[in-house]
């Protein structure tokens, strides 16, 4: 399983899956060196120093590199090489287990490319030439399954759903009162919204942490004014990313656009519950009034009552809430939940290698 990718979400994907499956698969992993995810650290696990982003950068050049992965790869003799996310390294994997009729396995996250994403254009390009060159395409929601029959209608057959999975410790009960905006500030999460809504309720406390992009210059340049507002403007690092959850009593998604929210999951796995505008395919993730709140799309003032409400609950209510939200998230978005589905999804049934 390889995701070159930074994103936590991505790492958690493959080495959740990995725990649940390394004592009866002969099953590697093959990620970035020096990430902070907490990997187990075994002999198999494998790192590669890849660049950081799927678009062309100097160094998607360095062919040193891209030839010690390489070496991994051919050492592992795998029957399916699945990807959890894109990126232009993966291709001359593919070239290879094509060469040596090795079975493709490929995740695409998001059929539609998010309006503002500086790699828009390349992500289109490489969804299209993994939905050509993959033996079988995961897809993460039934609204992305969809969409992408009806794009690459001639691939159709290749597609299945696996829903996003996570790795879950154990249930923490809540501790703050605070709402949190968590992961990469980008146009489409409705930061317009966010900021209408943190004026609408002066006396509820909001976290926001994630990385911005030059999209939303305006939209943070106000966020900046409030003074009900804390705002850390990097990339988080795996280990603050609990605090950031644990420290607060719910998430807060306004997002315009969604295909499926991994911070919903994220949201679970830290025992939270989401409050999310009804985009995509977050109606799928959340179930309304049990593990969180699905709002109108745009429908500030009711998102802004719904927060009001959880902020506003007895410490009683909330610790239900909250342990809802968990056991919601574990029974059906965890590692454990989806193994089935999953290896059904890549070609293995009975074979004991993945």
């Amino acid at each position: 399983m390889i995701t070159l990718s930074n994103h936590t979400s991505f790492q958690d994907g493959i080495f959740s899956m990995y725990e649940n499956l390394k004592e009866r698969f002969n099953v590697y992993t093959i990620s970035l060196a020096n990430s902070d995810y907490p990997a187990s650290g075994d002999s198999h696990n494998l790192y590669v120093d890849a660049p950081l982003k799927p678009g062309i950068t100097k160094k998607t050049f360095d062919l040193y590199s891209l030839h010690q992965m390489m070496k991994k790869i051919k050492k592992v003799s795998a029957d399916v090489i699945y990807f959890e996310s894109l990126h232009v390294w993966n291709y001359p994997v593919v070239i290879y287990c094509k060469i040596k009729k090795i079975k493709i396995a490929h995740t695409i996250n998001d059929v539609i490319p998010h309006e503002g994403d500086n790699n828009r254009g390349i992500s289109d390009f490489l969804n299209k030439m993994t939905t050509i060159f993959s033996d079988y395409i995961v897809m993460r929601s039934a609204d992305g399954l969809e969409k992408a029959k009806a794009k690459f209608s001639k691939q159709s057959s290749k597609m299945r759903k696996v829903d996003i999975w996570y790795s879950f410790p154990p249930y923490r009960g809540p501790v703050g009162r605070s709402v949190l905006f968590f992961g990469r500030m980008n146009k489409y999460k409705g930061l317009n919204k966010l900021c209408e809504l943190i004026k609408m309720t002066p006396d509820v406390n909001y976290i926001v942490a994630g990385k911005a992009d030059d999209t939303v210059d305006n939209e943070l340049r106000e966020l900046k004014k409030f003074n009900n507002v804390v705002i850390d403007e990097r990339r988080i690092p795996y280990p603050q990313m609990h605090d950031y959850f644990y420290n607060s009593c719910c998430v807060v998604l306004p997002y315009e656009t969604a295909t499926q929210s991994g911070v919903v999951i994220d949201g679970y796995k830290h025992s939270r519950p989401s409050i999310a505008f009804d985009v995509g395919a977050i109606s799928d993730e959340i179930e309304d009034g049990i593990s969180g709140y699905v709002i109108e799309p745009g429908n500030v003032i009711d998102m802004a009552d719904k927060i009001r409400k959880v902020v506003s609950m007895s410490d009683e209510k909330l610790e239900s809430l909250c342990k809802q939200s968990y056991y919601y998230g574990l029974d059906n978005y965890s590692a454990k939940s989806k193994e089935k589905e999953f290896l059904t999804a890549i070609g293995i049934q009975n074979e004991k290698e993945v």
